[in-house]
């Protein structure tokens, strides 16, 4: 029995650390944007284990755009099938990326596939630094939401 409650003590701080990491990431968000990142707890039974992780997912004006793990840029076969491997989890990137200087926000890079979006999201980063850089689906409708007044398209 003590095992589950140090387990879901575990789970609150969790959730009290993503509250303070979404405190963060309000901060940098461009004005305007309707845009949620939502994450909450999965479980997942492998071969040998059960698996608790974050599922992670991104709204922009009330549609999915962005789901962890569906859209990640890893290979989580192996690690949902066997709980082996090591995987890069999206609020992991988050935080690497809020304690970023300025100047190096545009050449973070990660393996979720969230680089892309945080860097559009992102009030610091202007219009014509962001139209050079190659945007995923999900980067791109932010891109076009948060620009959908330049008259530069």
């Amino acid at each position: 029995m003590r095992g589950d409650s140090v387990e879901s003590e575990e789970w609150k701080m969790k959730e009290q650390r993503w509250n303070k990491i979404q405190q963060r990431l309000s901060s940098i968000l461009a004005p305007g944007l309707d845009i949620l990142f939502i994450s909450c707890p999965v479980h997942r039974k492998t071969v040998y284990s059960e698996i608790k992780l974050r599922f992670f997912q991104i709204k922009l004006n009330g549609e999915i755009i962005w789901i962890f793990p569906k859209d990640t840029e890893q290979n989580t076969a192996k690690f949902f099938l066997y709980g082996g491997g090591r995987m890069e989890y999206p609020i992991s990137s988050i935080i690497r990326y809020l304690d970023l200087p300025k100047e190096e926000l545009l050449h973070y890079e990660d393996k979720v596939g969230l680089a892309d979006i945080l860097k559009v999201c992102d009030k610091r980063i202007g219009y014509d630094r962001l139209r050079t850089l190659e945007l995923s689906d999900a980067a791109q409708k932010i891109f076009d939401e948060r620009f959908k007044d330049k008259s530069q398209f």
